[in-house]
């Protein structure tokens, strides 16, 4: 097994990791391969990284790469690994970045060592919570070496298949769903303002939401025990959480009930395809 490690796909997701592991020493410029279907992207990196190998091709990472992270549209994962599988070898380890194709449908173009993944956009600030889901043929030395990777920049949780979806509601999915919240508790609050910007309160939200979380993460500070803190019966806040607690739990069942139905559709989707290509 050799050192090298491939990207096929430096979209938003690829090339925050591609950035992070080599702004952080944790890979070798020299040790990374890259392709993409864009070549403008894969010139801007050899700008920025002169020592990175920009392939011409996916079977080209594939043939270099012991290791080899696949960060493209999930439905587009059957493709790429029908594409590089004649490449592949006994000691080729397969990381797939998606939720939504499972790997009993990648068996059917290809079976080995293979983990998927889910990074985050909190990873760009080294924060946050990276699913990890190893297949059974994983060997420990690839399994330690993407963990420890993926630790670098976040933290690391190992999950079961079936606890992928869930899951990803609550780490890839939560920086926008935390951002829609805030985003339309702004705009009711601009109905009420008398001097204040949109801006200014805007400020104001982002510091209360990170004072909050250095609260829950640097003084383990639980969920409840923040409510009573700050919520006392009768008072301003109690009247705010109490409307909160009467239409807050509605809202978050249909959030869960429309991104599982939609797992469950692209899922579908994915064995779709691996069936109906020619393999």
């Amino acid at each position: 097994m050799n050192n090298n490690v491939g990207f096929i796909g430096i979209g938003s997701m690829g090339s925050m990791m591609v950035n992070q592991f080599l702004e952080s020493g944790d890979l070798k410029q020299e040790n990374v391969y890259l392709s993409n279907r864009s070549q403008e992207k894969l010139e801007n990196f050899k700008v920025k990284y002169p020592n990175i190998n920009c392939c011409k091709s996916n079977k080209e990472v594939a043939a270099a790469c012991s290791r080899i992270i696949i960060a493209v549209e999930p439905l587009n994962v059957p493709e790429v690994i029908k594409e590089i599988r004649e490449v592949l070898n006994e000691e080729s380890y397969l990381i797939i970045s998606t939720a939504t194709i499972a790997f009993e449908d990648l068996y059917k173009i290809y079976y080995g060592s293979m983990t998927k993944f889910m990074p985050t956009l909190n990873s760009r600030v080294r924060s946050g919570v990276s699913l990890i889901c190893h297949n059974n043929v994983v060997s420990k030395e690839n399994s330690q070496f993407f963990e420890k990777l993926m630790g670098s920049i976040s933290e690391v949780k190992l999950i079961k298949e079936e606890d992928i979806n869930l899951c990803h509601n609550l780490t890839g999915c939560m920086p926008a769903f935390i951002a829609e919240i805030l985003s339309k508790f702004l705009k009711a609050a601009n109905k009420f303002s008398i001097n204040l910007t949109e801006e200014e309160m805007e400020h104001i939200i982002m510091q209360s939401v990170y004072g909050t979380s250095k609260l829950f993460v640097e003084n383990d500070m639980k969920l409840e025990e923040t409510i009573k803190g700050v919520s006392t019966k009768g008072g301003i806040t109690y009247e705010g959480i109490q409307v909160l607690e009467e239409k807050l739990p509605q809202v978050f069942e249909e959030v869960l009930k429309r991104t599982t139905d939609k797992y469950t559709t692209i899922t579908q989707k994915g064995e779709d395809i691996v069936n109906n290509m020619e393999l």
